[in-house]
């Protein structure tokens, strides 16, 4: 049987900041495996999403399965599609569903994930919202005092903005009409129920797997590197380490903060000092408290009132809630047995995720499974689909990109449309983080493709493209953009 001798990878513009990827196994330039890896876009339009979809219908052929499915993560940017285009994708069979073992319903651990992010996401969204009302009550009595009441207006947007990346992060946006009314979590269901494998065994990927033999892909095995399975969740609660990841400031942590619950919570109807951080000492007495807030509230003190300044921070909590899904990203490398060359897709992995890669569990696991340790893997990449979206935080140097391009030609995808980059995620200010984009440019000689402007038009990039790289690889990269989707093809 012969094997693969090269995949081609669509990456499509899905309207939005999102992961649409299409995966083409061939031999010799024939079509002998199919795989999708996510469809979605942050509050895209059905039109856009449904072109990809019908894009993707019409490639692998009507009436014909994607042999393969892999949803990476329970975020709209990567699953949205999948209810926009609903009515597509009902006409296409899925012949096997990936997932990570984070979203089997029978796995303990990943019961205990869903159970404690759910608490937490469900608390913060109720206390928020109260203080999200609140602000707009003092909004309303604070017209006489310009300066109090332009200060209330930024910090109700402010606001706003994380309401909607925590509803976000539970699945649905504030926006009218979007996807149908249906939920990320209606997304997941459906994809699961379209598998026509329905082993839980082979849908459910553990770190340290390495799937092989896989009818249509002979010669390429799959090596499942995240997200890590330990029974405390450490991996996946492991907040941003400055030294791994490409950031921008320290990493705001209080989103899973007891603290912070507390804080926002105040004013409902448990006693407000029973939420108080300072000590039982600097307790008021009655007399004490009513004379003081009856001065405190008056109308005339208004503009000395602080409880909205901390609001200041919203932008890094909404940067922030979003660490523990990510870090769920089903992680995997794809590599052709013949040349040892590797394809990576890491989703949406954070520092918890890409650091685990490299623990000896996952790398026993992955040699014991027939497969190569992440260092060889890393060493080997000649493809990378850039971590969310050119973020700070979704690329691992250490532990990632620093490992890959030492000794082969590095291209890379990025999935983004910068101006569509949310606010509430920083703005397209923050897309691609400056750091990263800079080693990136460096890493691959200037050979990146993104979704917006296909081969990138950075005036570094386009030095080194004409200095080290051939006439003919240039010439690949400028053909690569197509109007709806970049492609680049890896040759086995």
């Amino acid at each position: 049987m012969a094997n693969i001798d090269s995949i081609t990878v669509r990456m499509y513009n899905t309207g939005s900041v999102g992961d649409c990827l299409l995966l083409l196994f061939k031999k010799n330039n024939v079509v002998t495996f199919t795989t999708l890896i996510d469809c979605g876009g942050f509050n895209t339009n059905t039109q856009s999403i449904t072109a990809c979809a019908n894009d993707i219908r019409q490639t692998i052929g009507a009436g014909n399965p994607i042999d393969l499915v892999i949803v990476t993560h329970e975020h709209l940017d990567h699953v949205s599609g999948f209810n926009q285009a609903k009515a597509v994708y009902d006409s296409i069979p899925f012949n096997q569903v990936w997932m990570a073992w984070t979203e089997n319903p029978t796995d303990p651990i990943a019961k205990k994930l869903k159970k404690t992010l759910g608490k937490k996401l469900q608390a913060l969204i109720a206390t928020l919202t109260e203080q999200h009302k609140k602000v707009g009550a003092r909004l309303k009595s604070s017209t006489n005092t310009p300066g109090l009441n332009k200060r209330l207006k930024h910090y109700s947007k402010s606001w706003g903005e994380v309401l909607d990346a925590l509803h976000f992060e539970n699945g649905r946006s504030l926006q009218k009409n979007l996807a149908a009314g249906l939920t990320v979590s209606n997304a997941m269901v459906c994809v699961k129920g379209k598998s026509i494998k329905k082993s839980k065994e082979e849908m459910f990927r553990k770190p340290g797997e390495v799937i092989r033999d896989i009818k249509g892909a002979e010669g390429i095995k799959f090596h499942i590197l995240g997200p890590p399975y330990d029974e405390d969740l450490s991996g996946i609660k492991n907040k941003m380490q400055e030294d791994e990841m490409y950031s921008l400031q320290k990493h705001a942590a209080f989103a899973s903060s007891q603290t912070f619950l507390n804080a926002v919570g105040a004013g409902s109807s448990t006693p407000a000092f029973s939420k108080s951080p300072f000590s039982e000492k600097y307790k008021m007495d009655a007399p004490e408290e009513k004379d003081f807030f009856k001065k405190y509230h008056s109308k005339d003190m208004a503009w000395r009132q602080i409880e909205e300044d901390w609001l200041e921070t919203s932008e890094q909590l909404a940067i922030a809630i979003n660490t523990y899904t990510n870090n769920t990203s089903l992680a995997m490398a794809i590599e052709f047995e013949g040349s040892g060359k590797v394809m990576l897709f890491p989703a949406d992995a954070q520092s918890g995720n890409w650091i685990s890669w490299h623990n000896e569990s996952v790398t026993s696991a992955l040699k014991r499974n027939g497969g190569k340790p992440a260092n060889e893997l890393l060493d080997k990449t000649v493809f990378y689909k850039v971590g969310h979206h050119g973020s700070h935080n979704g690329t691992a140097s250490k532990s990632g990109l620093d490992k890959m391009g030492n000794s082969r030609q590095l291209v890379a995808m990025m999935p983004l449309v910068q101006d569509k980059v949310p606010s509430q995620w920083g703005g397209s200010k923050n897309f691609p983080a400056k750091a990263l984009y800079t080693e990136l440019i460096k890493k691959t000689n200037g050979a990146i493709l993104r979704t917006d402007e296909g081969l990138i038009k950075d005036p570094r990039a386009k030095e080194l493209r004409e200095k080290n790289l051939s006439a003919l690889m240039q010439k690949k990269l400028k053909a690569a953009s197509k109007p709806l989707y970049q492609e680049w093809t890896v040759e086995g």
